[in-house]
Parts: structure tokens; sequence; C-alpha cells
């Protein structure tokens, strides 16, 4: 059993905790630092997940296990969910719900649940917790695999929900109901420390090899990228060196997929295009300080889900002060144009690379900084728990 001090939270996201490490990991293990018992958990394993690595590692039955100041749920794989027959998946899903309410046995009349996508509101009505949390992370309304009943669901959470909170003002705008007038943004930040102590450390072996200049990336390579732009850029400008740093996502089955595997191809068969793989969090730094420039290359196309986000390495990428160059995602034009590039055309990406590489780029490394220091994970949580506590006194 938990120990606790303040209303426990019980958080659904769709990933787990030891993939990449997203605005729930850093919301939530300060909020566990800070005396809130909090459990993480992305849901029980499906049949569909056999053969996979969450499988393959995971117990025969579930169980948790503390880390960076939270419980984390490791489901099992029994029972497993089965999609195909309703009556055992919603078995399946009961008896994982159960599972997560006995964390807490003294306080399960007083449970937070926070919700990190509308998939999980099937917990809401099992649980039926005292309180219930909504954070909005993207327009998931814009998503590939937006359906109907993830529409409804969304419809429910934002009407029970005693608070909501979005990552973007663009985000709360995409909301249904009356969503848009009650979320409150809470920006994504930064741990700007680690960063701006990696100015002046040695440059990790596996890139001191690739010539300057370096532009990085540092982030999962999918479907989202403005590849067409990459090929483009590097294609023209030979002796720029894009560097990515990260997991290579691009396995999916919709068009844009497919589309994005077919530049990947093509980027990847030129020289100056280097793929060097996820790092460990704490290798992360070293690499962002020895780029160039560093870029945020988001494909931003009219009103999509990406042009609303507000990504997470925006202000690590500030803190070590080098020139960034971004997509035009509206929060990066309308909130931090002083310290980024915004091109929205391959040309124009081009262009601003190169006034990056030559003349410094948008802003100065003073800027840059100062900006990522008043933007930190540790500012957000101060919000986010000052909210919760006005929420909890209801």
């Amino acid at each position: 059993m938990a120990k606790q001090t303040q209303p426990p939270i019980i958080a659904f996201a769709p990933h787990a905790w030891d993939d990449r490490w997203l605005s729930r990991q850093q919301l939530l293990t300060r909020m566990g630092a800070r005396g809130w018992p909090v459990l993480y958990s992305y849901g029980p394993l499906s049949l569909w997940d056999r053969g996979g690595h969450l499988w393959n590692s995971a117990p025969w039955l579930g169980r948790f296990k503390q880390q960076d100041n939270v419980w984390l749920d490791q489901p099992g794989r029994w029972p497993p969910r089965w999609p195909k027959h309703p009556a055992w998946d919603r078995w399946a899903q009961r008896r994982h719900m159960a599972r997560m309410a006995s964390l807490f046995p003294d306080q399960r009349d007083d449970l937070t649940l926070m919700l990190f996508h509308p998939r999980f509101w099937p917990y809401v009505e099992r649980l039926k917790p005292r309180r219930v949390l909504y954070h909005v992370y993207d327009v998931y309304s814009a998503m590939d695999q937006w359906n109907s009943e993830l529409e409804q669901w969304q419809r429910q959470l934002v009407q029970r929900a005693d608070l909501i909170t979005t990552s973007s003002p663009a985000m709360a705008a995409h909301l249904p109901g009356d969503g848009p007038q009650r979320a409150r943004v809470l920006n994504n930040g930064a741990d700007p420390a680690p960063f701006i102590a990696a100015q002046g450390c040695a440059c990790p072996a596996d890139l001191a090899a690739i010539p300057s200049p370096r532009i990085g990336y540092l982030g999962t390579v999918n479907s989202k990228l403005d590849l067409e732009m990459v090929l483009h850029v590097a294609r023209t400008e030979p002796t720029w060196q894009w560097v990515f740093i990260g997991p290579v996502m691009l396995d999916g089955q919709s068009e844009r997929d497919r589309a994005a595997r077919g530049l990947w191809e093509q980027c990847r068969a030129l020289p100056n295009v280097h793929v060097l793989g996820a790092k460990a969090r704490d290798a992360a730094p070293a690499y962002v300080q020895h780029m160039d420039v560093n870029a945020i290359c988001y494909r931003v196309s009219g009103d999509d889900w990406v042009a609303h986000g507000y990504p997470v390495k925006l202000h690590e990428y500030l803190a070590v002060g080098k020139p960034v160059v971004a997509g035009p995602q509206t929060v990066i034009v309308e909130e931090f144009s002083h310290v980024a590039a915004t091109p929205s055309t391959p040309e124009a990406w081009r262009q601003a690379l190169g006034e990056a590489l030559e003349a410094g780029g948008v802003g100065t490394p003073e800027l840059r900084r100062a900006t990522a220091l008043q933007n930190t994970w540790d500012q957000r949580v101060d919000q986010l728990e000052g909210w919760l506590v006005e929420a909890s006194q209801k």
C-alpha cells in the first residue's frame, strides 16, 4: 500500500513510462517529489502486443514498482485485452481498473484521475474518482486514429473534468463544449540546467566524427517531420550535415506514413544525412550543445494537429544558446519568434539555416538561455499544483 500526504493521483497516458520522456513524466515526477502520491499507467496489455517489447518484458501478473518519485503500473500478460471478444475485453479492463484502485485502499473515495488522452474515459466511469484532471498535449481530433467513440469520450471527459489543462491555447480552442472557456494553458517547459551545464563539455565520439556545420534534430523520426524539406536542403547544401538523434518510427500504414518512409529512404541515401539513434536522457545535452544549429523540422500544414503542438525540445534547444530554426507551429510563431526562425517552405528553410550558420540566427545566446530559464518544468508544476489544490478543496 502506498503512503500518502496529498490526495492520490492515478494518471493514464498512451505510452510506457520508460518510452520517450515527455510532458507527463516531467510533470508527474515533480508532483511525486512534492508529496503527491502518483500512480502511472498506460493501461493493460492486449493480445495485439504479443511479440513486442512490452509483452516480452512483462510479468505474468501485473505489479507496481517505484521509480522517479512515482508508482509505475507494470501490466501483466494475464489477463490481456482481447478487443475481438467484447465480453472478455471488458472483463480484462475491469480487472485492470480494480488493480489500479487497490494501491490506495484507504483513500479510495479521494482519488484524482489524471487523463492524458480520452481513450481512458472508461476508467472514470468505472472508478468514479472524486476529481478528474484532463491534460491535453495534442489536438487529438485532428489525428488519423480519431473516431466517433473517442469523440464521444472526449465530450464526456470535458463535461466531467474538474480541471482541464492544455499545452497550448490552440489545443484549448479545439475542445468540444465549454472546453475552450474552461481550459487553462499549461505550456510545456524544460529542465534547462543540464543543457546549460553542457557548455564546454566534450563532443560525443560519434558526433565528433561528423564535420561541421551540423544541423541537429533531437527526437523521434516519424511522419510529422518535414522530410521533403530535409531532402531539398541536404541536396542543395551538400556540405551541411544533418544529424538525427533519436529512434526511427516510420512503420505506420497511413498514406502519410508511406510517403514519409519514401522520403526518409532518399534522405538516408545522402552522405550528409546521419542517424545516430536514441541516446540516454543524460547524454542528450552534449549532443545538442555540439550542433551548429538545432532544428525542429516539423511539417506544418494548415490546421493539422502538428500546427497546434508545443514541442518539448524547444526550451532544451534554447537552453544551450545555439541558433534554433523551427517549423511555423502556432505557439512558436506567436510566443517565441524573438528566439527562433520559423520558415514555412523548403527554400525558406535553406535561407534561415544559412543565416543561422553565418550570422548567428534569431536572437542571441544569452536571450535564448534566458527564455529557457523563464519556462522551466518546475514553474509549470507550480501552476499545476496550485490548480490541483484548488480542485481538491471543492
